[in-house]
């Protein structure tokens, strides 16, 4: 046939063409890859390099050809062969590829067992994640929606576009006539700002989707492990504050080869000090803990986590001066970061000696013992409820912080070289005893969730971002030796409102506030503030030596006033009753202004006797 249409003069020329033809294909199909190339799996720069090869062995066929045959069949070779070559080389590898996926699709599993979902977000996550779910066995995408004009009533991979945010409903409602019953939206953007996914949550929660989000480097995820790196959007993602992050140059070269001992070392505060000082490698960290179980479990972590780092556990209680004593002398710490403490608001209203023995006594048990054992900086972890204290916790922070700011200013009639700072800031999301673990608790019952009043307000952080800023803290006063006592204010962000953090969490949980879980406004508890103060009005506020805090000025007192104030609070929280103990709370916190108590049960033993 190609004798005559191309008018060959004899067949010997036809056949040296033809070997020609191969022994250049074969080269141009070696320097394009396709010796490499997984058939199955061809990819559209695959095709693109068969093409390159084709056009190479095309061209060089015509160019043989036209010597032999004459210039009119080099147009007619070279368009031919391109397609012939494209053909017989790109189509059984694209036939394998097409098989391959519909085969794969059909041994996933029954479609109980594959979870369909819509997707939002960018072009190009929206497309990585489909090909991802498509090779695994977790979920399979049914639709996509996006903010893209261009993609409207467009496919992606197979999947159809849904519009935009707007018409989430519209969606579902096809999805449902197709018998597909979508519980989750995935959120595919490309760095969401927290009002993006206030946005999605609100949708996806008006139709009862549980929100969820993927992980930044979503392209080195197995597909088979695709169910295990989707999470639920968390409450820390949709706050409207910017999370802080400060790499202060100054923490690594305080903390390197020194020993650092915290107390409180297994609470939510204390643990995460505990992992952030063990990646700037100390010589050693004490870990001082009450409770056994928090002191095993941040052992536990240690030893697994960070086995490298010499650790020392101390289960004591740091009312004991004298057990407190022993592990100063014993380890010599460098540095010391005080987190223990009483901290729950309404039981310390019931518990006066116990927040007295503990917040005030045992700090200054820790802050005397390190002036005297010559540690070189210690730092108090304290809070905005020391700020015009109205409950009994927030008093004692602030005698904590006055008894080390006395120490301090008097580090030279002390002839210590000891250096007090403290750290001051709001509430800490999803520590134990927050707000957030019981809001969690209450939505896994059924609900309501119980909020104390509709316009109250709280400062939130989380809890890597607190204790990143005390150690920023603790460097700064170390190296910059300040003249006198520094309280360290965190720039917390604006308060927010815990009725919209409730609804927020509900919202998270796939759930509609108020329809399918109630909230429940039940009144301001004994101590607690409607809202709170991150600095008192006479203390004067400076910017700190690093970014996202301030320096306040508070009132100290003179070391003579600190022994006799702490004498008689002492004696009246070990054999005082509850009006003695508010009295001596106000010597050095005038400003304290307690709530009023109900009278104390009269113990059983008493009762009985009256009734009888």
């Amino acid at each position: 046939m190609l004798h005559v249409v191309l008018n060959w003069k004899s067949i010997d020329g036809l056949a040296g063409t033809i070997a020609a033809s191969v022994v250049i294909g074969f080269g141009a199909l070696w320097l394009a890859g396709a010796h490499r190339h997984v058939w199955g799996r061809i990819a559209l720069q695959d095709v693109v390099g068969l093409l390159f090869a084709a056009i190479v062995v095309a061209l060089s066929t015509a160019a043989i050809v036209a010597l032999q045959v004459g210039a009119d069949a080099f147009s007619r070779v070279l368009l031919g062969g391109i397609v012939m070559y494209v053909c017989g080389w790109a189509a059984p590898r694209l036939m394998m590829r097409l098989w391959l996926e519909w085969y794969s699709g059909r041994t996933v599993g029954p479609p109980s067992a594959v979870e369909p979902v819509l997707v939002y977000g960018s072009r190009r996550r929206t497309e990585q994640f489909i090909k991802i779910a498509a090779d695994g066995t977790k979920y399979r995408v049914v639709g996509f929606l996006h903010d893209d004009p261009g993609l409207s009533g467009k496919r992606l991979h197979g999947v159809d576009s849904m519009g935009s945010l707007a018409h989430l409903g519209h969606a579902l409602a096809r999805l449902s006539a197709k018998q597909h019953e979508v519980k989750r939206l995935i959120i595919a953007g490309d760095g969401e700002r927290p009002d993006e996914l206030q946005a999605a949550l609100d949708a996806a929660a008006k139709h009862g989707l549980l929100l969820c989000r993927l992980p930044s480097l979503l392209s080195l995820v197995e597909p088979s492990r695709l169910g295990e790196v989707v999470k639920a959007v968390s409450i820390e993602d949709i706050l409207h504050r910017d999370q802080i992050s400060i790499n202060d140059s100054r923490v690594p070269t305080t903390i390197a080869g020194k020993t650092v001992l915290v107390t409180g070392a297994g609470g939510s505060i204390g643990s995460e000090l505990v992992r952030q000082i063990a990646t700037h490698k100390p010589a050693g960290i004490i870990l001082v803990e009450s409770c056994e179980f928090n002191l095993y479990q941040i052992d536990l972590q240690m030893s697994q986590r960070f086995p490298h780092v010499e650790r020392i556990t101390a289960l004591c209680d740091i009312r004991d001066r004298a057990a407190m004593a022993t592990i100063f002398d014993r380890y010599r710490p460098s540095i010391v970061l005080h987190a223990a403490a009483l901290k729950h608001v309404p039981l310390m209203e019931t518990h006066l000696d116990q927040a007295i023995l503990t917040n005030i006594l045992g700090t200054h048990n820790v802050a005397t013992l390190a002036s005297d054992y010559g540690v070189e900086i210690m730092t108090l972890v304290s809070t905005d409820k020391a700020v015009n204290p109205t409950s009994i916790m927030g008093c004692t922070k602030r005698w904590a912080e006055i008894i080390c700011q006395s120490l301090d200013e008097a580090r030279d009639h002390r002839a210590s070289p000891t250096r007090y700072a403290c750290v001051r800031f709001g509430n800490v999301l999803d520590s134990a005893g927050s707000v957030v673990p019981l809001f969690r608790q209450q939505i896994n019952a059924g609900g309501p969730l119980t909020v104390t009043h509709r316009d109250i307000t709280r400062f939130f952080m989380t809890i890597p971002e607190a204790c990143e800023l005390i150690l920023v803290a603790t460097a700064a006063t170390a190296q910059t030796r300040p003249n006198s006592s520094q309280v360290f204010v965190l720039d917390m962000g604006d308060p927010i409102r815990i009725a919209d953090l409730a609804e927020r969490m509900i919202q998270l949980h796939g759930f509609r506030p108020y329809e399918e879980i109630d909230i429940e406004y039940v009144g301001l508890r004994p101590g607690e503030k409607l809202y709170e103060e991150l600095a008192h009005r006479d203390e004067d506020l400076m910017p700190a030596p690093f970014p996202k805090a301030n320096l306040a000025r508070a009132r100290g007192c003179s070391l003579e006033t600190l022994d006799a104030a702490l004498a008689r609070i002492l004696h009246c929280a070990r054999h005082g009753n509850e009006a003695d103990m508010e009295e001596a709370l106000r010597e050095l916190v005038p400003e304290f202004s307690g709530r009023p108590r109900r009278a104390p049960a009269r113990p059983v033993v008493e009762a009985l006797a009256a009734a009888s």
